[in-house]
């Protein structure tokens, strides 16, 4: 327990504290405005305090998710590797312009704008930026030379896309090509499956994307004879009802194995 004059001590400190911020409310009180601008200050400083304390993105070493550098002709390759990485993160939406960026001030009840930052504008702002960096790391000299001045990873991406997709368009018709031509020959069936589904996120990764249902059409198509009862099979299952394409692969797996038996 306490000593007595411990207590007291503690008790007269109480009072006293309390003494002073009755009069420190008594005096805000009286001062409707300065006391709004006082709060309004203290408002918009802790935002800013727990917005430092919470970053929302850690941003990761990109040579770990993409291992090649941008130099033009491996425009495919290179997006094939950046598209997931960005996805991984929730980012891909900052970059091609369906997120757009926040207005920098917050608005009051009456819609007018307010000299208070918005927190979500310093979040995308962060988020944008780590993207650039993230471009700018993963560029060939020579093509880096080609964005400066570009200050947002949207205005990067857009150039680069503008410059190297349509020297990728003989790359696309051919990979289209290879996909609707597709033979099994000598390879496995797992190595067939694979190649299909190799030529199918090519595209996909240059926003050609391949529909299920014709995916597997194409591999169907180019299975060698010995798999003709299941195609006669598969085509009537799927008639009526789509197949996804890993309930498709293991379908074919089994019956792989089943002739393997």
């Amino acid at each position: 327990m306490l000593p007595i004059n411990t207590m007291y001590t503690r008790l007269i400190n109480s009072f006293s504290f309390f003494a002073l911020y009755f009069k420190i409310v008594t005096w805000y009180q009286s001062k409707q405005s300065s006391r709004s601008i006082f709060f309004s200050f203290l408002f918009s400083r802790s935002i800013m305090a727990s917005f430092s304390a919470s970053p929302s993105f850690v941003i990761p070493n990109i040579t770990s998710l993409v291992s090649v550098k941008l130099e033009g002709h491996n425009y495919l390759n290179w997006t094939t590797q950046f598209i997931p990485a960005l996805k991984s993160h929730n980012l891909l939406s900052i970059v091609d312009g369906s997120e757009a960026c926040p207005t920098q001030f917050l608005v009051d009840s009456t819609g007018k704008l307010t000299s208070d930052i918005n927190p979500t504008y310093l979040v995308w702002q962060k988020n944008d930026q780590f993207i650039l960096a993230w471009l700018n790391a993963t560029l060939d000299e020579k093509v880096l030379s080609s964005v400066y001045g570009l200050t947002t990873s949207t205005q990067v991406w857009n150039a680069l896309a503008t410059r190297f997709a349509p020297q990728s368009h003989s790359t696309i018709i051919n990979l289209k090509r290879q996909l609707q031509t597709l033979q099994q020959g000598n390879k496995s069936c797992s190595d067939h499956l694979l190649t299909g589904k190799h030529l199918s996120d090519q595209l996909s990764a240059v926003a050609k994307l391949i529909d299920n249902e014709d995916l597997i059409s194409y591999i169907v198509g180019g299975l060698n004879p010995i798999f003709t009862t299941f195609i006669t099979s598969i085509s009537f299952t799927t008639r009526d009802q789509p197949i996804s394409f890993d309930a498709f692969q293991a379908e074919l797996l089994n019956y792989k194995q089943l002739l393997e038996a």
